[in-house]
């Protein structure tokens, strides 16, 4: 162990802390001709550090304009693969340094001349005057080594944030249209039991198992139940998908009931739910143009065949300056139109190319917009 080594390691700012720890790791382990040799594991004992952080540490130490250690290319150890390490802490730079590798002591005078008064206060002039240049890793980018192509010019430098490159601000950009979410509402007043065609593919595989009457009596119950619901729970963002999980969740009560021989008959239509015909279009789909048909092929394609069947086969779409208004059958459809394919409705609409930037639904004189 060296004081004067330690002492010199002391008074060093590699910076940063890591690297300050592993230095003065070395600074214990150095001899009188300031050589290291202590192993990685050592090192990350002696500093808490992981194994990755002590490697950096050394490699920030070791390069730099003005490196504190060197690797003297000697190995010790068992495997002869620890590193012998000699530390910058020699008066002489790097003739001392190459006097300690040769195993050559530095002269006592010189250590008389250090420890003098006179050398004392040009050292600390010399720290007065001259700017500490602090070791770069090996990994950080050298200002120097940086081609003059890639350096930036002084003038763009002391242009204000934000000019281009003529000096001219460029234009703020438009922001863009905020998306209002869909909020929870209650089940609408007028709200009428969709036919089986149009109920979501598992709950509608499940309802056409059913005994006749048994779908109208499961809606019936669904609409007493919401509508005299007053809590908070009584609001959804999508009821179509409410009353699929309704009626799968009734499907093995209802299947119990009918082998029980429970009939729902009184409560069938005069047609069952499964062989109702295709309700008809909207008296509004007359007024489309060419456009429109054009929307419908790419609206198609983009929710599937079945989707678009059950949502907007009936329905009418007109175009009026920038909004796209849906007019659909029922103000559930309209709602659950709204809630869906929004999204889908604007791309197909400028697809087909209409210049349109929201939606609307319509349930014949009834509007409310879509963002």
């Amino acid at each position: 162990m060296s004081w004067e080594t330690q002492s010199w390691a002391a008074r060093q700012r590699p910076g940063s802390a890591p690297a300050k720890l592993v230095l003065l790791g070395l600074a214990s382990c150095a001899d009188a001709h300031h050589c290291a040799y202590p192993s990685i594991d050592w090192l990350c004992e002696f500093s808490d550090l992981n194994r990755k952080t002590v490697i950096l540490a050394l490699q920030r130490l070791e390069g730099g304009l003005l490196p504190l250690i060197r690797d003297t290319g000697d190995r010790k150890g068992r495997t002869r693969q620890v590193k012998v390490y000699q530390l910058a802490a020699n008066e002489g730079g790097a003739a001392g340094a190459k006097d300690a590798e040769n195993g050559t002591v530095p002269k006592k005078g010189r250590s008389q001349k250090r420890n003098s008064s006179t050398f004392a206060r040009e050292e600390s002039q010399k720290r007065d005057t001259e700017p500490f240049r602090e070791p770069i890793p090996p990994s950080s980018s050298n200002e120097e080594d940086t081609p003059a192509a890639e350096k930036p010019d002084e003038f763009e430098q002391a242009k204000p944030a934000g000019e281009g490159a003529d000096g001219e601000k460029p234009q703020p950009a438009e922001p863009a249209e905020p998306t209002e979410p869909i909020k929870p509402h209650r089940l609408p007043a007028d709200w009428s039991p969709p036919f089986v065609s149009e109920l979501q593919p598992a709950a509608r595989t499940l309802v056409q198992s059913w005994p006749r009457g048994a779908y109208e009596a499961r809606c019936e119950l669904f609409r007493l139940h919401w509508h005299g619901e007053t809590r908070a729970i009584g609001k959804k963002v999508d009821w179509a998908s409410a009353l699929a999980k309704w009626l799968i969740k009734d499907h093995s009560e209802v299947m119990r009931a009918h082998r029980a021989g429970v009939s729902f008959e009184r409560l069938a239509a005069a047609v069952p739910p499964s062989q109702r015909a295709p309700a008809e279009p909207v008296a509004e789909k007359a007024s489309e143009g060419g456009t429109a048909d054009r929307m419908r092929d790419h609206l198609r394609r983009a929710v599937g065949t079945a989707a678009y069947a059950q949502w907007f086969e009936t329905s009418a779409f007109l175009a009026r300056d920038t909004a796209l208004t849906v007019i659909c059958r029922s103000s559930f459809a309209a709602t659950y139109i709204e809630a869906n394919f929004t999204q889908q409705l604007l791309a197909a609409s400028q697809a087909a190319g209409m210049s349109v930037d929201h939606v609307r639904t319509s349930v014949g004189r009834t509007t409310r917009a879509a963002a």
